[in-house]
């Protein structure tokens, strides 16, 4: 039995050595911390082990055993952080913790690097296992200690050191993506993209205008309602109008009864022949006013030129009732159509975009999650003058009948457009960029 307890100890030690020996063999600090987490495991039988670098009161993941890439903000990082703040052990010490939750127990040990690395922190190795600490382990690790603190002393020393090698090394890489960068510059091709607000509008507008000047005595339709072409929408004063083909229609008379007079004065008087000739070219053109004010009263109704959805002219209060108007004056739009069409002002700069095959995916302000692509793409002809005070190139385009939330599209709403276009080398895109600059585009 003693000969056996021996041998026992002596493979524990040989596993010890070989275990020190493994982590000088890393490639840096993080690999040797990597190997502590999990080499360890079958000599120290844990569940979990995670690996700390300890400054004062402030600790910092370095590995964790199972997880080849450490993520110090994961859950179980921050948890292990949190527990190690709360019972960080003395320097040299080991300490046994359970978690509130009462699942398992924590083995804590801090131990400090070698003098040769004095000052640049200590060393956490938090171990996790399912129940009670096996016997003995506490002696283990304090021996597994002493090998862990000269490897990871021997890494930190070393990666402070560039040799001569390492330097060329890096020059060499430094100047291969110089040329490969120079060569993605003249090479590599990338697609030239722009965005821009865009608008929904009517496929068809149908304005109304003023006939003539008077006063709009009433409406008979809201704005926003569905009309129907040739529908009344509103009505000039009768009244008025009445009242000016009453008194045209009065002077004809007058003109009517002096021409009788005269005629019956010139059998008497050859003189006033010439006279009677002149009442009557007046008479025409009273009978001209009569027709004129006749007109006025017919056309006194002002009726939808289109069928749609009626929309006043947003210079008013929505309604007409009420308001003088001049000849000429828009008093309303009548949006038609059968679909809704996309208004996208490109601004000239991206012009270049704006060649054959370029393609528009719309995102509405209502409903930005959703990508609608844009059909039937067409260009008008010239910039023009917008609101923002630039000149813009319109790009008019369909929205398909499959686009989701189409049943819900109102006239007036607004959203991004992205502008993809051919694809451009990165030495034209970047030599395009500099020269907008340079004239302050």
């Amino acid at each position: 039995m003693t000969g056996d307890g021996t041998a026992a100890k002596l493979r524990t030690m040989a596993m010890i050595l070989k275990l020190g020996h493994d982590l000088f063999d890393a490639k840096d600090f993080d690999d040797a911390a990597l190997r502590v987490v999990n080499d360890s495991r079958v000599l120290l039988n844990f569940r979990s082990a995670a690996f700390f670098l300890c400054s004062g009161c402030r600790v910092e993941l370095a590995a964790q055993s199972g997880i080849p890439e450490k993520n110090p903000r994961s859950r179980l990082a921050l948890e292990q952080k949190e527990l190690l703040e709360k019972n960080l052990p003395r320097p040299d010490e080991i300490q046994t913790v359970k978690p509130g939750d009462g699942e398992g127990i924590y083995l804590i040990f801090r131990f400090a690097p070698p003098q040769a690395t004095a000052g640049t922190g200590e060393y956490i190795l938090l171990l996790e296992y399912p129940g009670n600490v096996p016997e003995g382990m506490e002696q283990l690790i304090r021996l597994l200690g002493k090998s862990i603190a000269e490897a990871l002393a021997f890494h930190r020393l070393s990666g402070r050191k560039r040799p001569a090698n390492d330097l060329r090394k890096k020059k060499i890489f430094l100047g291969m993506a110089l040329l490969a960068a120079v060569a993605a510059i003249m090479f590599i091709r990338v697609p030239e993209s722009a965005t821009a607000e865009f608008t929904l509008i009517p496929e068809k507008k149908s304005p109304a205008y003023a006939q003539f000047d008077g006063t709009i005595a009433r409406t008979f339709r809201q704005d926003g309602d569905t009309v129907q072409s040739g529908e009344v929408i509103a009505e000039y004063d009768r009244s008025l109008l009445e009242y000016r083909l009453e008194q045209a229609k009065l002077e004809l008379l007058e003109l009517d009864a002096k021409i009788t007079l005269e005629r019956h004065n010139s059998f008497t008087d050859q003189e006033k022949l010439g006279k009677v000739k002149l009442l009557e070219l007046q008479k025409e053109i009273a009978l001209v006013k009569v027709k004129e004010a006749q007109w006025f009263l017919d056309h006194a109704a002002i009726k939808a030129p289109a069928a749609g959805v009626l929309v006043y002219n947003s210079g008013t209060d929505k309604t007409l009732s009420g308001r003088a108007v001049r000849i000429g004056d828009e008093l309303f739009t009548v949006y038609g159509g059968s679909g809704i069409t996309a208004e996208i002002p490109v601004d000239e700069k991206d012009a270049s975009i704006l060649r054959d095959g370029f393609s528009v995916t719309a995102f509405l302000h209502t409903a930005p999650e959703t990508a609608i692509t844009i059909t039937g793409l067409r260009v008008s002809a010239y910039p023009e003058l917008t609101g923002e005070q630039k000149y813009c190139y319109k790009v008019y385009g369909s929205l398909p009948e499959t686009a989701a939330g189409n049943h819900e599209l109102r006239y007036g709403m607004r959203g991004v457009a992205k502008i993809d276009g051919s694809k451009v080398s990165l030495f034209y895109r970047l030599f395009k960029s500099l020269l907008l600059w340079f004239r302050g585009m």
